[in-house]
Parts: C-alpha cells; structure tokens; sequence
C-alpha cells in the first residue's frame, strides 16, 4: 500500500507497499502494512495455475544464499507462473522488466513490499516458510507493480480500498484458500460475524480487522466488476486521495459510496 504519510520524494522512492506477515511473535506491528497471523485467517494457497510460463526476459528473480537452496528451480518457475497469472487477471502486463528477490528473514516471518519506481519488489521468508506461501505473497506485490505500470503517477495516491482490494482480487487463487471467488469467501466471513463498514480505516485496530477487510475490498472490487464493468473501476481508479473510501463513486457511477456498499451487500447475500 501507499506510504500515505511520507512527503512526495519519499513516496517517489518507496511507492506501494502490501505486506503480508506470518509467524509473528506478538511483537507491536506497524499499521501501515497487511499482515497476517498464524492461526487467524486461512492462509494463501495455490490453486491449480494452468497459465504459459511469462516471458522470461521480464523477471529478474534472485535470491538469498542458502535460500530455497534445493528448490530454486521450482521457485524460478512458480514465480513466472504466478506472474503470467496476474497479469492475465488484472488484465495487463508489465512495460519493463522487473527484479524479484527473495530476501532471508532472519526472525524467519513472511513479509512482500513492492518498490513499484525501481520496479523492484521483495519477499522477505526463511527456510521454514513453505515455498507456496512465499509465492503468494508475491502474486500479490506483482499486482502492485502491474497497478503502476496502467494507472501511472495516479495511482500513488489511490483509493486504498482499490488499491489493496484490486491487489487482493488479482492474486486470486493464490489468496482464496480453495474459495471459488472472494464473494463466497466474504460469505464465509460475514457468517462468522466478522464484518466491516467498507471504508473503516485499518490502522490501529489489529491484524485481524487488516486482513478481513482485504478480502471485503476484493469482493467489493469483485461486485464493481461483475456489475458495472472494468472500464468503470479503471475511471474510478484513478479519483482517490489515498484514504479508503476517497475515490469519486458519485461522478463514475452516478452513485455514493453508501449506496454501492448496500447494493454490494445484497448481491453478497443473493449468492447465498
């Protein structure tokens, strides 16, 4: 995500970053980034990716020594994989190439940050960390990226609920933990109780309101698509000031935000 408080060369320098963390210690987290819990959400797995190896002169993927030292063939190939994936999902492609590493975590957590000016982005993991979470992580940095490379300067300061909610959605099957869509998976939520007006501001309320309202801007960005068409979510894109709910919804749909929220409710329970 966007580092919304930073002054704009310091956003120039680290433009987006969407984190997602595992295995935490209980040690203070910072708010500004997604993470996740053990234990308090499903984790991202890797559905079945039947997509063309991505072209491999846009990917430039490294890793730390004695990182994945057994498997750097597989981890070579799932990220192209899963880069082919995203792209094909968001509906675009990289315009340059683009570093991966794969970075040794020394507290041995799981963390992805994307410096989308440098087209650079970082998964920080460890040997314990199974491979697929990794790539998880990283289906969702590449969206990042791939937001930039369309939406330019405007996407910096975003919408964070299209900025994160579209990054989410993108990474798909890599996220949705065996869930056909992010409707059914918001489904799953809300029937456990755990529910949030859209445009809640996530900071400082804790790791688990971060990662259930991931999933509800995806599902939401999900809703936008299905019902109004993504050339409508690409205008809206590019209307926000970074906060989550800032975006224009009255000037591209004709509709405030609140209405678009209700109408997203009844459409979550209609598949019911």
């Amino acid at each position: 995500m966007s580092q919304r408080s930073l002054s704009i060369p310091q956003i120039a320098l680290i433009a987006l970053v969407a984190s997602v963390v595992l295995f935490i210690a209980g040690q203070p987290q910072s708010p500004m980034l997604s993470r996740w819990t053990q234990g308090s959400q499903t984790v991202p797995t890797i559905g079945a990716v039947a997509v063309p190896v991505a072209d491999p002169s846009l990917l430039i993927i490294v890793a730390s020594d004695g990182l994945y030292a057994a498997e750097r063939a597989q981890l070579d190939e799932e990220s192209r994989r899963a880069c082919e994936y995203v792209a094909a999902r968001f509906g675009g492609s990289l315009a340059a190439p683009l570093t991966v590493a794969f970075v040794q975590d020394a507290g041995c957590s799981l963390s992805g940050i994307a410096f989308t000016d440098i087209r650079k982005v970082q998964v920080h993991t460890c040997n314990s960390i199974n491979r697929d979470r990794a790539i998880a992580i990283l289906a969702h940095e590449y969206t990042h990226q791939l937001q930039q490379d369309r939406y330019g300067l405007r996407h910096l300061s975003a919408d964070l609920m299209l900025s994160e909610g579209l990054a989410t959605w993108a990474a798909g099957k890599y996220w949705l933990g065996g869930r056909p869509d992010f409707r059914s998976y918001v489904q799953m939520q809300r029937a456990n109780g755990i529910f949030y007006p859209l445009a809640t501001p996530y900071a400082g309320r804790g790791v688990a309101v971060m990662n259930a309202l991931y999933y509800q801007w995806a599902s939401f960005v999900e809703f936008l698509i299905d019902q109004y068409g993504r050339e409508r979510l690409d205008a809206l894109y590019v209307t926000g000031s970074s906060a989550p709910g800032s975006a224009d919804y009255q000037a591209i749909y004709g509709k405030d935000l609140i209405t678009l929220e209700q109408e997203w409710i009844v459409w979550l329970d209609e598949a019911r």
